[in-house]
């Protein structure tokens, strides 16, 4: 018997090196290390803008007229990601310029940027549930396949 792969599989892998470079961002802010959570986050930006890179010039562009979501509904998701991703990287920015004391204060800082991460997260874990579950079953999975084998 042969059995068909995950139509998901391409994007699921996509969005598991992703979260594992924003959890990585989000363990050295824990760890109060201000510098390699930046650098983290800087990673993790860097292969987001090629993720959507990808998405928008490679795949969208061949999303059926009958999909359940229009491109116009992804393309939305993505600017709304950059901009809570601008601002998350802005808020970094402000901690590395005047760091904080170690202890308390160190902690506090960590906190503030956890918490004010989170909207970010939040709207990440829904669109990737939206390409995961809807996006990657319209899409031809030798399309997919081609487009995610240049990335990695």
């Amino acid at each position: 018997m042969i059995s068909n792969p995950d139509p998901a599989r391409h994007f699921a892998h996509q969005h598991a090196q992703l979260d594992a470079l924003l959890q990585t961002h989000l363990l050295e802010l824990m760890g109060g290390d201000f510098a390699r959570a930046e650098q983290a986050f800087s990673r993790w930006r860097a292969e987001l803008v090629a993720h959507i890179a990808i998405e928008e010039r490679e795949l969208l562009p061949h999303l059926p007229a009958q999909a359940r979501w229009a491109a116009k509904v992804y393309l939305a998701e993505h600017e709304r990601i950059a901009l809570l991703a601008r601002e998350h990287a802005a808020r970094l920015t402000q901690v590395l310029a005047n760091p904080p004391e170690p202890g308390m204060a160190q902690r506090r800082a960590a906190l503030w940027l956890i918490d004010a991460v989170h909207p970010l997260r939040h709207v990440l874990e829904h669109h990737h549930q939206r390409e995961e579950g809807t996006l990657a079953l319209e899409l031809a999975q030798d399309l997919q396949a081609r487009a995610w084998s240049a990335h990695g």
